[in-house]
């Protein structure tokens, strides 16, 4: 995929649809699968829909916190994709990024099920001060599968 011409809705897509092996281990394929879906659900949530039809490369129109997770949990499966899917003899960059992937993962719930003047607000203001008080909601949806992203 090329960013600079393949939009946001196109690199979900791809990654959402990307198949799971046969000889995945269950580990990585229950953290696979659950970031697809959460990573599908937040590209279509309405505060992604100024920013889905630009190309990955192009400065988002919009820079909301559902726009920021999109892009952390996008980073996130990707991190998870370069991961021999066994999860058998692994090396070192392959554990680094297992680990990394892991990490992100609580990260997301975290940021996501944050229910006080939340560290994505933060954030997002400190980077984008137009961003002040314009924080849209997550929705049930979203919020419950964050919920059950690090479950067993």
């Amino acid at each position: 995929m090329d960013p600079y011409t393949n939009t946001r809705e196109q690199f979900t897509a791809h990654l959402v649809n990307s198949s799971i092996p046969e000889n995945a281990s269950p580990e990585w394929k229950k953290h696979v699968e659950r970031s697809k879906v959460l990573l599908d659900k937040l590209a279509h949530h309405p505060a992604m829909a100024p920013n889905l039809q630009q190309t990955y490369m192009t400065p988002a129109r919009s820079k909301n916190k559902i726009y920021f997770q999109w892009d952390f949990v996008g980073r996130t499966l990707g991190y998870m994709y370069k991961v021999n899917p066994t999860l058998k003899n692994l090396g070192m960059a392959e554990e680094e990024a297992w680990d990394d992937a892991l990490g992100r993962t609580v990260m997301t719930q975290q940021l996501i099920l944050d229910t006080t003047k939340g560290a994505l607000d933060t954030m997002t203001e400190s980077t984008y001060p137009d961003q002040k008080g314009r924080h849209p909601e997550f929705g049930e949806e979203i919020l419950e599968l964050a919920k059950h992203l690090t479950d067993d």
